[in-house]
């Protein structure tokens, strides 16, 4: 029975630190700053300074952003996820989930009272320099938009 639990607490052990060095060779992690000339928007709604910076926490990814939006406004969002794309609240009532496609890509949604309000596919390019997402959603107003919105690593 003992061997049991030793070689259980081995199997723990070694789960924690796949984790940990998956997390800290996670592409994502780090700060990225919204390039403002690669990006364009169809609704011309394209924030006029963005950084997100992503950070690992066990196996969840922490995403804060801050920025101002097209209006001149403050923008502020905060979520975690892990990329197994399971729906997860953010603090702008709503959900996200967010699935790992390939190395440096993934796919997201995001929902709002339980309805799809917008489509994401995210790749990191360029050496891991480029974090760029193409979006379709529809905005606050219920037009319809599409996105390319290009990020930097710092």
């Amino acid at each position: 029975m003992k061997r049991h639990f030793v070689f259980f607490g081995m199997v723990v052990l070694v789960f924690a630190a796949v984790a940990s060095v998956w997390a800290e060779t996670d592409p994502r992690i780090g700060t990225w700053k919204l390039n403002v000339s690669k990006s364009t928007s169809s609704n011309g709604m394209l924030p006029a300074s963005e950084t997100r910076t992503y950070a690992a926490e066990g196996n969840k990814i922490m995403s804060t952003s801050e920025g101002v939006d097209a209006k001149g406004k403050p923008i502020s969002a905060h979520y975690e996820a892990t990329a197994d794309g399971k729906e997860r609240p953010t603090n702008q009532s709503a959900t996200l989930s967010i699935k790992q496609t390939g190395p440096g890509a993934y796919a997201g949604t995001s929902k709002r009272d339980g309805k799809v309000v917008s489509t994401n596919v995210a790749v990191i390019s360029g050496g891991g320099k480029v974090f760029t997402f193409k979006n379709k959603g529809t905005d606050a107003q219920g037009q319809a938009f599409t996105s390319t919105v290009v990020f930097e690593k710092q």
